[in-house]
């Protein structure tokens, strides 16, 4: 029988963190409220998901599509984007019974370059101590990549502490802008990597004939038909052939990257290029799940997208389910992560990376900022 559930014992005097995250999909700044428990994880005490006035998600979106902005311009998205993050912390913080120990902010990402070792995270995190008076832990990736990583992904990390069993192999899927994949075998180092794009190509394609954000539960998808030759197409991208430890984003799977696809084949329909792009995730999956994996956890937006689920459980045998089996709301997967690597950080802990981000040592991720204390 399955081993599903913790039964964590809370210690007594347990460090609490809320972890902030907003992804490639650019449509929420996330938050959770994390307590440690004796056993080394952390349990989700709250969770708050604030959705982006529409200025500034289109701000972001003409960025990181475009890969330009004047300075002026870039001030003032990190400006409201910063403001809405310490609206955020200070309600969770009001709300809390307890004081909070850290705070550990991902930052916005626009622009992530692993080929030259660099990656941009907007965010004033000094600005966010000062204003609700807790350290904060940020810019995780960078310290990464100057020991030769990529600095990315590195949710496998969070997911080794709270998904991995004793007896089985897991795989945790994030099925966010960008999917990523964690492989978990019993008494070997957690390894994990981006596969490829999971929802930033469906919601981009979307948009462009639909009202609205997103496919909900995938419901335009469904009435499409798969194209094989797109599919084949897409599929011969170089990036998909590359060895893990990799990572990618939205800077590189795109609009503009899709169209390319579709001038090499003939055309295609508008429904039946989303259904194909959901198909192109799941053969991406089943690519990369190894065969040994018996239980697949996933997490993220994609999961309320019924179709792709449904495409990615044809796809593959293992046991596929959310991590709610798991005791975490897939929503707040990626957040409870940057709070856990924050509690990390303040201990002083160095996580081994290697098989995760390819760096060449273990070392702390993220730089702390602490408040003035008058």
């Amino acid at each position: 029988m399955l081993n599903w559930l913790f039964k964590p014992s809370v210690s007594k005097h347990p460090r609490t963190a809320i972890g902030l995250m907003s992804g490639t999909s650019l449509d929420a700044l996330d938050a959770a409220l994390v307590r440690e428990t004796d056993s080394g994880q952390i349990e989700v005490v709250t969770t708050q998901s604030t959705p982006f006035p529409a200025d500034l998600q289109q701000q972001l979106e003409q960025l990181v599509s475009q890969g330009e902005s004047r300075l002026s311009a870039l001030l003032q998205i990190e400006h409201q984007y910063t403001e809405l993050v310490i609206a955020q912390c200070q309600q969770l913080i009001a709300a809390s019974a307890t004081a909070i120990d850290v705070i550990g902010f991902h930052g916005q990402t626009v622009w992530h370059a692993p080929e030259i070792g660099s990656t941009l995270q907007l965010g004033n995190a000094e600005w966010l101590a000062e204003a609700t008076q807790t350290p904060v832990i940020a810019q995780f990736r960078r310290g990464d990549m100057a020991r030769g990583g990529q600095g990315a992904p590195l949710a496998p990390l969070f997911h080794a502490a709270h998904f991995a069993r004793d007896t089985e192999s897991v795989g945790v899927l994030n099925l966010g802008g960008i999917a990523n994949l964690t492989v978990l075998r019993p008494g070997h180092a957690p390894c994990g990597w981006d596969i490829g794009p999971a929802n930033t190509l469906s919601d981009q394609w979307y948009r462009q004939f639909h009202k609205g954000p997103y496919d909900a539960q995938g419901a335009w998808a469904g009435t499409g038909q798969v194209n094989p030759s797109l599919l084949e197409q897409m599929l011969s991208d170089a990036y998909f052939q590359k060895p893990a430890p990799k990572s990618t984003g939205r800077e590189y799977f795109n609009l503009p990257w899709l169209q390319t696809q579709l001038t090499s084949v003939a055309p295609v329909s508008e429904v039946d290029v989303q259904a194909t792009i959901h198909q192109l995730t799941a053969e991406l999956v089943r690519m990369a799940l190894p065969d040994d994996i018996e239980i697949l956890v996933v997490c993220g937006g994609g999961v309320h997208n019924t179709h792709l689920m449904d495409r990615i459980d044809d796809a593959v045998d293992a046991l596929l389910v959310t991590s709610d089996t798991f005791l975490i709301d897939p929503m707040a997967v990626e957040s409870a992560c940057f709070g856990w690597l924050a509690l990390q950080t303040l201990a002083g802990n160095c996580l081994e990376v290697a098989a995760v981000t390819g760096a060449r040592q273990s070392g702390l991720l993220g730089t702390r900022f602490d408040p003035t204390r008058g």
